[in-house]
């Protein structure tokens, strides 16, 4: 499949290019030029326009999808987030996680990491989103996670492309699941509270969740790579040279773009770096060096916002970071793989049928809820 994009400015190359075309082929970039691209005089699908902005998709680490539709009282202490999974059944899990995933394909996310119960079906929804999945098992001193590291990872990764890590919250396992890294060439995701100054880090590929207040922020610099939350960390000094990439967690927000703004006025990071942090240097952390970019051989992951009116203007080609991450914008078109999965800027894999499958799996759980309490 062709699909031609048109922008106004086109960012995620070496420097903003201003009225670019970029050529994708069988989920490839083919061509990105100011001028008119050979072999794509008929393509198959003709997107974008002068007032579009043309970005690498976003990719958020650490999500927990399966609470999204209960961020709000989670955040706020109203709501005990292991009530909701003791309660929730795997069906539940589907159908929250499918509402997770549906929210951030319409901020322009093209790849998710996200940990929690039931990470095949939520991996499933994900995909049926339109949306890369990445399972993250979360090993915590509990569990079974050699076992459903092994089952996960036989199901969902292949040699071409590794869909399954590891979310480390025990310290007494760092020996076991550093050896698992090296054995299996994945990624690690480490918890703030979880302390690396004194583990052998070599042949790994540990990302350290949080920001300036970790004790091993020296190891992780020298062997190792950061994640942040914005709305949850304080730092006294930028991160621009930990490269961060950028995690969810669960804010109230559930908004990448949200998390920008705030990287960039509480000054730790500068535009170009914060978008930086939601595309190439997150992609990076993940082992996927062709992705992240717009530029000929990297993977057709592609946001295009329409900045055209207020409150999504002005599309300002002297400052393109800026207008992507102040202005109030939504993607008119997500393309992932080569394949749009967001136009006109409603997703094009669920619909309302299922928005609606999900308000009524949502009043159920309530209703569940409610009857416990009441107990």
């Amino acid at each position: 499949m062709q699909i031609l994009l048109k922008s106004g400015v086109t960012i995620g190359s070496d420097k903003p290019m201003r009225n670019a075309n970029v050529g994708i082929e069988d989920g490839i970039i083919k061509g990105v030029s100011t001028k008119e691209l050979e072999g794509f005089e008929y393509p198959d699908l003709e997107v974008g326009g002068k007032n579009r902005l043309v970005s690498p998709a976003m990719v958020v680490m650490n999500s927990f999808l399966y609470l999204y539709p209960f961020r709000y009282r989670v955040f706020t202490g109203k709501l005990n987030p292991q009530k909701v999974i003791d309660l929730m059944s795997s069906n539940d899990v589907y159908y929250f996680a499918l509402a997770g995933a549906y929210h951030l394909l319409k901020r322009g996310v093209g790849t998710v990491v996200f940990s929690g119960p039931h990470l095949d079906l939520t991996a499933r929804a994900v995909s049926e989103v339109g949306i890369r999945p990445v399972l993250a098992v979360t090993v915590d001193g509990e569990n079974d996670w050699e076992k459903e590291f092994s089952t996960l990872y036989n199901r969902w990764s292949s040699g071409d492309e590794n869909r399954v890590i590891l979310r480390l919250c025990d310290q007494e396992s760092v020996r076991d699941v550093l050896d698992v890294s090296r054995n299996y060439h994945i990624q690690v995701l480490v918890d703030r509270d979880v302390d690396l100054s004194n583990a052998d880090l070599t042949g790994t590929q540990v990302i350290g969740l949080g920001g300036g207040s970790r004790k091993d922020l020296n190891k992780l610099a020298n062997s190792g790579s950061l994640s942040w939350t914005p709305s949850f960390e304080v730092s006294n000094f930028p991160l621009s040279k930990y490269k961060p990439s950028l995690s969810l967690d669960l804010t109230p927000s559930f908004d990448p773009l949200f998390e920008l703004k705030l990287a960039v006025t509480r000054l730790l990071l500068v535009p170009e770096e914060a978008f930086n942090s939601a595309t190439l240097w997150g992609y990076s952390q993940l082992g996927r060096q062709k992705y992240g970019k717009i530029e000929v051989g990297y993977i057709g992951d592609i946001s295009i916002f329409e900045l055209n009116e207020p409150p999504a203007f002005p599309l300002d080609s002297l400052t393109p970071y800026e207008s992507m991450i102040f202005s109030i914008g939504y993607p008119e078109t997500v393309i992932v793989n080569g394949d749009a999965v967001l136009d006109g800027g409603a997703p094009i894999n669920v619909g309302l049928k299922e928005i609606e499958r999900i308000r009524d799996k949502v009043n159920e759980f309530e209703g569940t809820v409610r009857d416990m309490e009441k107990n």
